[in-house]
């Protein structure tokens, strides 16, 4: 594989989107927000209200690169001319004006919050029970498994669109305990190394050349973001694998094993998760993955194993070329039918 090509491949599964966002788009009203619960932080957002909107549906990027509220604009767009409202914000870490030093200023139990915050802060949501709809890709949706299993999306959501993420109970199991899956295992290994302590510096900087340049990130920022990766699994929210053989990803980093090995501060037989999000049958789930996504596996198990989990339930698997960046799909066909499953996913709790 040429190098171009691996360091978006690799850019894209971990750290951020090299194809580059708008900042803002024709027919959206970028601003900035600063959630009264968290006057210290400012988040850059964009956001459109059609007339007589129905409901408002919530963005959430995870290490989708700067900017990468943009991956949503052309959805939002759509989702205006369907009668919807639409807020995507650059998360926190990705934004000068939200991006604390401190690691634990990055667990999910924190970012989950941020959710509320920030839909609250906008004061875009007229719903009359304070319920919205959310679409959310990569940590992103992680964070908002993560919100359901806290309760807190229980409450709120009306539809959740996960976007390369399953059922965050899947996905943990195929990372760690007897039902593992080997593949998926060997896949993540690259985690292993983002969850190092400085890890932007170690083996030679090692992940800031390989993964942080191509991302156009300066180390200070990228190590903030991949900061999101200690935050699932000190939160709980995610497994870490075994220290296992390494897939694509991890040999492209290429920090040794026993160089992770040493420095590491989590178990090398793995860490299981240990808040689990359970069944979910308050709102329906859309969960779309793309065929040639490398860290995140786009197994069909995966979308049986999630469905098994939840009532209301849609499994939309995108062939080659789609990727990790399911929103960013060349296919057009696929891609205007991932847009159409997350309006449908919306649409079905009206019907």
């Amino acid at each position: 594989m040429e190098r171009a090509v691996l360091l978006s491949v690799v850019a894209a599964c971990v750290v951020g989107i090299t194809r580059g966002y708008p900042a803002c788009q024709q027919g959206l009203t970028c601003t900035t927000l600063s959630p009264a619960d968290k006057p210290g932080l400012q988040f850059e957002c964009a956001y459109i209200t059609p007339p007589n909107s129905k409901d408002l549906v919530y963005h959430m990027h995870g290490n989708d690169g700067l900017g990468a509220k943009g991956m949503f604009f052309e959805l939002m767009l759509l989702l205006a001319d369907a009668g919807f409202s639409s807020l995507a914000c650059d998360q926190r870490g990705f934004t000068p004006g939200a991006a604390p030093d401190d690691i634990n200023e990055y667990n999910y139990n924190i970012i989950a919050t941020d959710i509320f915050s920030l839909v609250d802060a906008s004061k875009l949501n007229k719903n009359p029970e304070g319920k919205f709809h959310i679409v959310a890709h990569d940590q992103g949706a992680r964070v908002t498994w993560h919100s359901i299993a806290l309760g807190l999306g229980r409450k709120a959501y009306l539809s959740f669109s996960t976007l390369s993420i399953p059922h965050s109970d899947v996905f943990s199991n195929a990372l760690y305990g007897p039902t593992a899956d080997s593949d998926q295992q060997a896949a993540s290994q690259y985690m292993r190394m983002l969850v190092l302590p400085n890890s932007t510096s170690v083996y030679d900087y090692a992940i800031f050349n390989k993964v942080c340049r191509s991302s156009q990130e300066e180390q200070d920022t990228c190590q903030k973001i991949l900061y999101w990766y200690n935050g699932g699994v000190n939160s709980g929210a995610m497994a870490l694998p075994p220290l296992g053989p390494f897939g694509f990803i991890a040999k492209y980093i290429g920090i040794p094993a026993d160089v992770v090995a040493n420095l590491t501060q989590y178990n090398l037989s793995g860490v299981p998760q240990r808040v689990k999000v359970g069944h979910v049958h308050e709102f329906p789930v859309m969960f779309a993955c793309g065929e040639g996504d490398s860290s995140d596996l786009c197994k069909p198990a995966f979308g049986n194993e999630s469905g098994a989990l939840i009532d209301k339930f849609q499994y939309l698997h995108l062939d080659s070329p789609c990727g990790h960046d399911v929103l960013g799909c060349a296919d057009t066909a696929q891609l205007t039918a991932l847009h159409n499953a997350i309006i449908n996913n919306i649409k079905s709790v009206y019907q």
